[in-house]
């Protein structure tokens, strides 16, 4: 089983844990507690994967904790809330950070826009150029109604497997004799 490490990053509020909720469990809830810190759940997939994720708080007085979330990460999700503004703007602020520390060269990173169920003032144009700019996938969704959630994860899953590394180890895999190989 290939287990990869997802952190799921942007500000208070955007419906992060709601996303993980939804697409983990199955479920939303309306009154959501903001994280605090980081919180971890997982999701083995039916393709012989494992998504290990990193759900960060998103408040400023936890920032400071932020650089050693990226170590090791196999991808990133920035999230914004297409009904706010300021979480919008502050993508900036969160791209900076993992260009700080991330590995951008050996890490899937994507833009989802989350709330697509409520009225808008962010753009669908908007996030798909910051996006863009950036090099990343961009998703939208609702964690409420479900839509385009299992669609968003199933991307991200497409993209880990195309990272450098992990194209590495399936072709040195595939070189051992079947010997060599334990209980394949």
């Amino acid at each position: 089983m290939n287990t990869y490490k997802v952190v799921i990053v942007g500000n208070a509020g955007t419906g992060k844990t709601s996303i993980l909720n939804r697409y983990v469990f199955g479920k939303f809830h309306d009154n959501t507690p903001s994280t605090i810190g980081v919180e971890f759940t997982h999701k083995d997939t039916d393709d012989d994967t494992k998504l290990t994720f990193w759900d960060t708080a998103g408040q400023e007085r936890f920032q400071s904790l932020m650089s050693s979330y990226y170590r090791g990460a196999n991808a990133i999700m920035f999230v914004y809330d297409v009904t706010n503004r300021d979480s919008f703007l502050n993508l900036e602020q969160w791209w900076r950070e993992y260009v700080a520390y991330g590995d951008a060269r050996n890490c899937a990173a994507m833009l989802v826009g989350n709330k697509t169920d409520l009225e808008r003032v962010v753009d669908r144009k908007e996030g798909t150029a910051w996006a863009l700019g950036k090099g990343l996938t961009y998703s939208e969704l609702s964690s409420k109604d479900g839509s385009n959630v299992n669609t968003t994860f199933d991307t991200l899953i497409h993209k880990l497997k195309q990272l450098p590394q992990v194209q590495k180890q399936k072709i040195e895999f595939h070189s051992k004799p079947k010997q060599d190989r334990c209980c394949f």
